[in-house]
């Protein structure tokens, strides 16, 4: 039995396994302008300021070079109180939508466009988080390639160590762990004041990093 243990001794002694990290990257340009618009109309009838935003309503449903996905629509009472009873003074409407666009003289002018129906003093518009960003779809698709090339990688890796140290080397396991570093982007609000039927200023574009850090472990005998 001793005999058999020294026999095997060198095998062992030979097999190694090399655990290390690798970071792989991507960087994105940003391809999607986003906004948050807000229309808010108070006028003494609750029927009234459902018709005006409904104007606005099919306006914003209506312009096709956009894409547009409604966040709520809601009329509520304003109330004054006098003598310690509560009375409507008003009623207080608003739409939400939130708007993407691939290109910005495409926001540019739906903005112009739905503001064009302002009338009244009693309406305002206003523009929310005007900002560059990264297509979900597109981060997916990047991210897949990534996660590709990290074991493409590993598997070339493998092969180049199998023929410098002479052994049978091979991935064993490989755990990716993965970052999204967004670099810097103006986020911009205008209020109904600075909002008007021509151009808004809009955020420059910029890019983001998708960053993956595998952790590989190789084995070779």
């Amino acid at each position: 039995m001793r005999f058999l243990k020294l026999l095997l001794l060198p095998i062992f002694a030979f097999s190694f396994e090399l655990e290390f990290n690798k970071k792989f990257y991507h960087a994105l340009p940003h391809d999607t302008l986003t906004t948050f618009i807000i229309i808010t109309i108070e006028d003494d009838s609750e029927i009234r300021v459902g018709e005006r935003l409904e104007v606005f309503n099919q306006k914003i449903k209506s312009y096709d070079k956009v894409e547009r996905k409604l966040g709520s629509f809601n009329i509520r009472p304003r109330y004054k109180h006098s003598s310690s009873t509560p009375r409507v003074a008003a009623y207080v409407g608003e739409l939400r939508y939130k708007v993407n666009s691939r290109k910005a003289r495409f926001m540019d002018e739906f903005i112009a466009e739905i503001t064009k129906l302002k009338r009244n003093r009693d309406t305002n518009i206003s523009v929310n988080n005007l900002s560059w960003s990264v297509r979900e779809e597109t981060y997916n698709v990047s991210l897949d390639l990534l996660r590709l090339e990290a074991i493409n990688w590993a598997s070339t890796y493998a092969l180049n160590l199998s023929k410098d140290l002479n052994k049978d080397c091979k991935l064993k396991k490989i755990d990716i762990n993965k970052t999204r570093q967004m670099m810097p982007s103006e986020r911009a609000i205008y209020s109904n004041a600075e909002i008007s039927s021509k151009s808004i200023p809009v955020p420059e574009a910029n890019q983001e990093r998708i960053v993956i850090n595998p952790h590989y472990v190789m084995e070779c005998k």
